[in-house]
């Protein structure tokens, strides 16, 4: 048989001592029995399960200590062994969490959801009145009172949106012809008083400066491919402007007032 097989501190290979030299003990320390062995290990000899085995030397089947350092013994019982490591053990723990953490997939990172852009409720007011102050084929401009406030304003942009989808201009004093006529697109701006509303078309130096100080605005209409698109935002100064809808979602119709 093999003695020695690997060792557990330099894992050397060495061949048994007395091999031939196993026995039954039948009581402590007894005198060595002469049989033949075969080659295997000691603790498999005929399977004789628990009984005390004796052998000529220090010997365990299996990984065996280095006789080439200085340890501390691991016990002689036969079919006992001590709570220290197995070398073998130890090599194949490592070689399991090397394979397990270079075969296993990551998690997926999870993807976020874009933010979406809030816009502000339908206001609650009634728009003021306002009148036409220019029209050509594509622009009207629109001028309310000078001290109406943005939920007015928000309310005027969406008096506009209702009548565009429904084709009731001519309620709201603006000609329905000339608004389909300067179809696919149409622009409205809205001003609090006259006194900038000629801005875009005035001739000479603008009446208010060089920025713009329209209080609002609603485009209707998308091009050919979209013609029932609107967008309508209302202004805060200069290159300040916020969406009242969301452009994309399709227009939904106020309830009826009663």
């Amino acid at each position: 048989m093999i003695g020695d097989t690997s060792d557990a501190i330099t894992l050397g290979a060495s061949v048994a001592n007395d091999s031939r030299k196993i026995g039954k003990e039948f009581r402590a320390q007894g005198r060595v029995q002469n049989r033949d062995t075969i080659f295997r290990t000691e603790d498999h000899m005929n399977q004789d399960e628990r009984e005390r085995l004796w052998h000529g030397a220090d010997y365990r089947p299996g990984l065996q200590p280095s006789h080439s350092f200085h340890h501390e013994s691991w016990g002689v019982a036969p079919c006992w062994y001590s709570v220290a490591p197995s070398a073998l053990s130890i090599l194949i723990a490592l070689a399991l969490t090397f394979s397990l953490g270079c075969n296993s997939t990551p998690p997926p990172t999870p993807t976020r959801k874009p933010a979406q852009a809030t816009t502000p409720p339908r206001p609650t007011v009634a728009p003021p009145t306002f009148k036409v102050f220019h029209q050509t084929a594509d622009t009207i401009t629109l001028v309310t009172k000078e001290t109406a406030t943005d939920e007015e304003v928000k309310a005027i942009l969406w008096q506009l949106r209702d009548a565009a989808h429904a084709h009731t201009f001519d309620k709201l004093k603006i000609g329905q012809k000339a608004v389909d006529a300067g179809a696919p697109t149409v622009w409205f701006h809205i001003y609090r008083g006259a006194k900038c509303a000629s801005e875009k078309y005035a001739d000479g130096a603008p009446p208010c400066g060089a920025s713009y100080h329209a209080a609002g605005d609603y485009t209707y209409g998308g091009g050919t491919a979209n013609p029932q698109w609107d967008k309508g935002v209302l202004h805060h100064g200069e290159d300040q402007e916020t969406p009242l809808w969301n452009s994309e979602t399709p227009y939904v119709a106020p309830p009826p007032t009663s």
